[in-house]
């Protein structure tokens, strides 16, 4: 008995020691693994299903020198996400690690309730207990962000509670055989995500990167004709060519291979997966620095441009894209940056900006999962 209670008595050695792999009272979760995660925002209720539950990790105030507000940029708010996980038979050397799940919650988190959730790591597992990372301790948040916010989003905006949680549970549970590699593409493809949310704030560049990656991962999935890579300026260059020069249909031929390259790719997949319903909200406080159906593919393009300058030449105007100069949330840049290199100035000026690349990428993530019948439409 913990002393101080009733009824308590001096431990016995019998009490003291027990044998290795013998299940007491205070060893009986031996199939639960628990976490804890949590995240700038400010989130209500709780969610427990025959697998998992995810509720709130109270703060001590007998200990806490200063709890934050919502609206602080220190606040950060605790879960604790308990699963059940395999028994540990205890008959192999290497313990089984089942750290990854927490942050295949995360991701579902992150893209359904578009805001930054992160993972502590294991705090209890077969009986086990593991010291959580408290590695997040002490930062601040741009509480202005979307992703930081306690505003709901604007496009599939869900209210923060954990009980919605149910609209895309399924997804960190398995499937049968012929769903696994969607599920598997987005838990990639929305690790990228979630990692650009963590990171937008002091690596611009990186989380950049991540946006246009994840969009990429899901678009290899998908097996598009040449033909189909191609709109119709390309498809009337090709017809001039095929015309005009004595071996134009193996000029244009070759001529197709490069244009139905991957940025064709990475701009055909994001298209189908926009609808007019993202072009009729927005999230900046500015209409004119707004992402529009006008010209949307070359910005598209522009992304693209600007990640495959960045990886093979190893520029990147980070000071275009840092959050702290988008003081409205500006989606696109009105005004025209003050780059050298006339190219990646044009670039920069039609390309999204990150917290456009953001809001695009998770509309893009939810559909993916609506389209392949993953997910219901909300």
């Amino acid at each position: 008995m913990v002393n101080g209670l009733e009824n308590s008595r001096r431990p016995t050695i019998q009490d003291v020691i027990t044998q290795e792999g013998e299940v007491t009272k205070f060893r009986q979760a031996n199939t639960i693994t628990r976490y804890i995660i949590s995240t700038p925002s400010r989130f209500v209720g709780e969610i427990e299903t025959e697998s998992f539950l995810i509720s709130s990790a109270h703060e001590n105030m007998r200990i806490e020198r200063y709890t934050p507000n919502p609206s602080d940029p220190g606040y950060r708010q605790y879960f604790e996400l308990s699963i059940e996980t395999p028994e540990d038979s205890g008959q192999t050397v290497v313990i089984p690690d089942y750290s990854h799940l927490a942050e295949n919650f995360c991701v579902a988190l992150s893209v359904l309730f578009g805001k930054r959730f992160d993972s502590h790591g294991l705090s209890s597992q077969h009986s086990r207990a593991y010291m959580p990372s408290n590695q997040f301790k002490g930062e601040l948040y741009n509480k202005a962000l979307a992703t930081n916010s306690q505003n709901l989003r604007s496009d599939f905006s869900v209210e923060l509670n954990l009980s919605n949680f149910y609209r895309i549970s399924d997804i960190v549970h398995s499937y049968p055989e012929e769903q696994v590699k969607i599920q598997s593409a987005f838990l990639y493809a929305g690790k990228f995500y979630l990692d650009a949310v963590r990171v937008m704030e002091d690596s611009p560049e990186v989380a950049f990167l991540n946006l246009v990656t994840a969009c990429e991962i899901l678009a290899s999935q998908m097996n598009y004709q040449q033909d189909d890579l191609l709109d119709d300026q390309a498809k009337q260059l090709l017809e001039t060519i095929t015309k005009g020069l004595p071996d134009g249909v193996k000029v244009a031929r070759q001529v197709k291979k490069r244009m139905a390259g991957i940025s064709e790719k990475f701009c055909k997949f994001i298209l189908e997966h926009i609808d007019e319903s993202f072009f009729s909200v927005t999230e900046s406080k500015e209409p004119e620095s707004s992402l529009t159906s006008d010209n949307f593919r070359s910005r598209l393009k522009s992304a693209y441009c600007i990640r495959s300058t960045y990886v093979h030449a190893g520029q990147f105007m980070e000071n275009w894209f840092s959050v702290n100069y988008l003081k409205q949330n500006e989606e696109v840049i009105s005004g025209n940056p003050v780059i050298e290199d006339k190219d990646m100035k044009r670039h920069v000026k039609k390309s999204p900006t990150i917290l456009g690349m953001e809001r695009i990428v998770r509309y893009v993530l939810i559909q993916y999962l609506i389209k392949n019948k993953m997910i219901e439409q909300w």
